[in-house]
Formats: C-alpha cells, sequence, structure tokens
C-alpha cells in the first residue's frame, strides 16, 4: 500500500520514517563497538537502534563534555601491590598528629539553659529557678528494726494465712509451700541466733 500523503513523511508527525540500515553499515557498526572501548550500557543502546532501524544519536554531547573545562579531571593514582617500607609511609606523612589548639571553655550547664528557654519559649531568658524553703521539723529517726522479731512476725502472718485457707478447704493446695517458707525463716532466725555455728 502506498502512503497517501506526499508532504507529510511516511509514519506521520508522530511516527517518522526509521533508517534503513544496509548489511555492510550493520557489519561495521559492529565492528566499530567491538574494537571501541563502550559501556554495555552503550553497547545496548546501540544494538536497540541497529534493531529497530532508528536513527542513532548524535556524538555533540559526548564531545562536548569532553572539552568542557569546568569538568575536574580525575586523577588515578598507580595502584601498586608492592609492600611500602616504614621510612616511606612516614615520609608520606600519615604519622603527623595536628596541633592541638586549646578552644575556650564552654559552659555546658548555661548551653543546657539555653537550648531547654528556646525551646520552651522559643528565646533564651533567665528563669528564676524556684527556692526550697527548709522547714524547722525536726526529722525523727527511723525506728531500728529488729530483723528476729521481724521473721517471727512473718511466720505467723503465713500460719494466719494458711489457717484461713484450711478454713476455705484449700489447705491441702498451699501448706507445703507455706511450710517451705517458714522454714526459710526459722533457719534464718538460727543463723541470727547462732552466727558462729554457720
Amino acid at each position: 500500500m502506498e502512503w497517501p500523503s506526499r508532504n507529510v513523511a511516511r509514519g506521520g508527525i508522530l511516527h517518522p520514517a526509521k533508517a534503513n540500515y544496509s548489511a555492510e553499515t550493520h557489519q561495521f557498526l559492529k565492528l566499530l563497538m567491538e574494537e571501541s572501548k563502550m559501556s554495555m550500557m552503550q553497547k545496548k543502546k546501540f544494538n536497540y537502534f541497529l534493531r529497530n532501524g532508528e536513527p542513532l544519536p548524535p556524538l555533540s554531547n559526548a564531545s562536548s563534555t569532553r572539552s568542557n573545562p569546568n569538568i575536574p579531571k580525575v586523577i588515578i593514582r598507580p595502584g601498586t601491590s608492592k609492600r611500602r617500607s616504614r621510612d616511606t609511609i612516614v615520609n608520606s606523612g600519615v604519622y603527623e598528629r595536628d596541633k592541638f589548639h586549646p578552644q575556650p571553655r564552654v559552659d555546658r550547664e548555661r548551653e543546657k539553659e539555653k537550648l531547654q528557654n528556646k525551646m520552651a519559649f522559643n528565646k533564651d531568658i533567665k528563669v528564676s529557678k524556684a527556692k526550697i524553703f527548709k522547714t524547722d521539723k525536726k526529722e525523727e529517726p527511723e525506728k531500728e528494726v529488729n530483723r528476729f522479731d521481724q521473721l517471727l512476725q512473718e511466720i505467723r502472718e503465713r500460719e494466719e494465712w494458711l489457717n484461713e485457707m484450711e478454713a476455705l478447704g484449700q489447705g491441702e493446695r498451699y501448706r507445703p509451700i507455706i511450710e517451705q517458707q517458714i522454714q526459710s525463716k526459722v533457719r534464718e532466725m538460727e543463723t541470727l541466733r547462732f552466727p558462729s555455728n554457720y
């Protein structure tokens, strides 16, 4: 079927005509790609253009980037697998320390307060701390607790609790646990009364 219009190229405005590469051009471009140092992405792109018959991209972008003086040159240092001697390492300046320059001391507590005020009030203001008024009441000294009496009290509490459980019909369930606890309290009382035996 012939293309109906002479004014509009084949394929229309949105689908321009594709290039027809001859077999020699195909071979020549493939040979050039193999010999050139192209990346895999570039090779895939060129193969795509050749397969689909699309026009090859212009080389103006590549040449302009090379001639651009603003792009810094990458310095690749020669890598070596040889061991370096100690003298070459010292001469390279690796072991030289930076000189210590003391800086003025900063009041960290004041800086913390500044930050807190900035977060709370959106500006730095001095907040007066609340004064703590001491009362004249004398603190009563804590009464010394006798551990022996305390243990006696704990044993009595356990016996009372066990009696309550027996009255409810749960004595069989809790008796071994309570007896064990009472025995441990009795042993502790014996160690308090006769410490030399233990």
